[in-house]
């Protein structure tokens, strides 16, 4: 009996030698199944558009100060020194648009941003529409300054016939594995921006493009993506990648709490302007490569945040050579003027009435149309500073006049409303004309102080920006027409107007009825 063991033995280890000899041969390789998995936290968020500063919203209460990148800062600051603690990895990642939407960051045109970037250790960001609003060589100045790679796996430069940015970044897992995220842009890129600031650049299918880096990456371990799209572009790759770990996404401004699915993918956006900084903790298999969500939830950036100084000192200085031109206070407003995104991208508005009827004034046009995502916040009651202006409306836009037919009028408008369940930049504010809208139609237009109605065959002047006149927002009626170009700036104008007249108000009137 003892033989008989013994040989059971020998055939038991001759067998395992084999098994493992067979497995050598295929080129599998046998981990240790008790190997610890891999933690990692991934830190986020999207469309700071200049904030770099604390910013006050209104609340049911009053007013509430919120944002500042050196509270975000903190934040990451923070979460880093405890992660340190446990042997777990943090990832800081930015779903583009940190340009357009204060005064600093019009005028020093997003350098202190990538400065404050730098110093915080960002890891990647993916390229956002905005980031060309300045053109394409103070976008490549922003590109060559960071310390941190720029992705984009669909956009293409025309004159060198490859992409503009990376698109991807591998974050090191293991001496095999690796974290692979991949970046795109919206497709809508050449008609959200000034057409002559992107006229070199060819915008790839996302899906298409995000599938083609996929495929090269997905032996190396897991996939995240990080995306300055619309939800339903996001949606759409996911369903086409169902394996992704997650999408980290922007453009739409939104707080995804809790965050999305399709299928299996996590889909999450942290609002806008750094009100909110995202977090992601993930458990990462270390032999098959296989990432498990552990955990999502967003962090409310406050005044109960104390700043973290090196960033805070990078904002202060940018801050202090502004000068105190923005300061000036050049008129006070008796009214709310609202420019609040919920609002001004799918109704009238005083402060779109405001703006048009000062276009239309200044240029003896019979009617003035501007797109809502011109005009960027709101202008509070009491005192006007140049700053306030420059908040609302930080685009250079120059009056542009043309003369269309009541039909082209009215093309114009069933574009303004054609819109989805998504908030549309291209809605657009009037002056000199009213309308009903009906669903996705437009109906009963009127024009001038009578409110005739409009007629198809007439001719009307319109007065437009000049983001409008090049086909933004896919305006591409208005590129057909002969244009003259005014050479008036129109927040310069506006800037004069609230110094002129010192009082200001503006209320709704019934210019845009929504009947369903």
């Amino acid at each position: 009996m003892f033989v008989n063991a013994r040989f059971r033995y020998f055939n038991l280890i001759a067998a395992i030698s084999l098994l493992a000899c067979c497995f050598a041969c295929s080129g599998t390789v046998l981990s240790n199944p008790h190997k610890s998995p891999i933690s990692l936290t991934v830190l986020f968020f999207n469309d700071l558009h200049g904030h770099l500063l604390p910013f006050e919203i209104k609340t049911e209460t009053g007013t509430e100060e919120v944002g500042g990148i050196a509270r975000v800062a903190a934040l990451i600051r923070q979460v880093r020194e405890e992660n340190a603690r446990k042997h777990s990895r943090t990832l800081v990642l930015v779903a583009g648009d940190i340009l357009q939407g204060t005064p600093m960051s019009t005028v020093f045109r997003g350098e202190p941003d990538i400065l404050c970037l730098n110093a915080m250790g960002v890891d990647a960001m993916t390229v956002g529409n905005h980031e060309f609003d300045f053109g394409l060589d103070n976008f490549l100045e922003l590109k060559n300054l960071a310390e941190f790679p720029f992705l984009s796996a669909n956009i293409v430069s025309k004159k060198h016939g490859q992409l503009l940015c990376r698109p991807a970044l591998e974050i090191p897992l293991t001496g095999e594995m690796a974290l692979t995220i991949v970046g795109v842009t919206t497709q809508d890129l050449l008609t959200t921006t000034k057409a002559e600031n992107v006229a070199d650049l060819r915008v790839l299918d996302s899906v298409a493009a995000v599938t083609d880096v996929y495929e090269r990456a997905n032996k190396k371990g897991p996939i995240m993506l990080l995306s300055h799209s619309r939800q339903a572009t996001d949606r759409r790759i996911a369903r086409a990648l169902p394996e992704l770990t997650a999408i980290i996404g922007g453009h739409d401004q939104i707080l995804l709490s809790p965050y999305g699915i399709e299928g299996r993918v996590p889909i999450l956006q942290a609002f806008e302007k750094g009100r909110y900084l995202g977090r992601l903790d993930l458990q990462i298999d270390p032999v098959s490569g296989k990432a498990t969500l552990i955990d999502a939830s967003y962090i409310k950036v406050d005044s109960g945040i104390a700043p973290d100084p090196e960033i805070a000192a990078i904002v202060d200085d940018y801050n202090e050579k502004l000068g105190q031109e923005f300061k000036e206070v050049i008129g006070v407003c008796e009214t709310f003027l609202n420019g609040e995104r919920g609002q001004i991208r799918s109704r009238e508005t005083n402060l779109g009435n405001f703006v048009t009827d000062i276009m239309r004034a200044h240029t003896g046009a019979q009617i003035a149309l501007i797109n809502a995502g011109a005009l960027r916040a709101s202008i509070k009651k009491g005192p006007v500073t140049v700053e306030d202006v420059f908040k609302a409306m930080p685009y250079d836009n120059e009056l542009v006049i043309l003369e269309l037919t009541g039909a082209e009028i009215q093309q114009a408008l069933e574009r303004s409303v054609r819109g989805t369940s998504e908030e549309d930049g291209g809605f657009l504010h009037v002056s000199g004309i009213c309308f009903d809208i009906d669903g996705r139609t437009v109906q009963n237009i009127r024009t001038g102080a009578a409110g005739r109605p409009l007629e198809m065959d007439a001719v009307y002047s319109v007065v437009i920006p000049d983001f409008l006149a090049s086909g933004g927002d896919e305006y591409f009626i208005f590129m057909e027409k002969p244009q003259l170009k005014t050479r008036s700036p129109l927040r310069e104008l506006i800037v004069d107007t609230i110094r002129q007249q010192k009082v200001i108000s503006a209320e709704t009137e019934g210019r845009i009825r929504r009947l369903r």
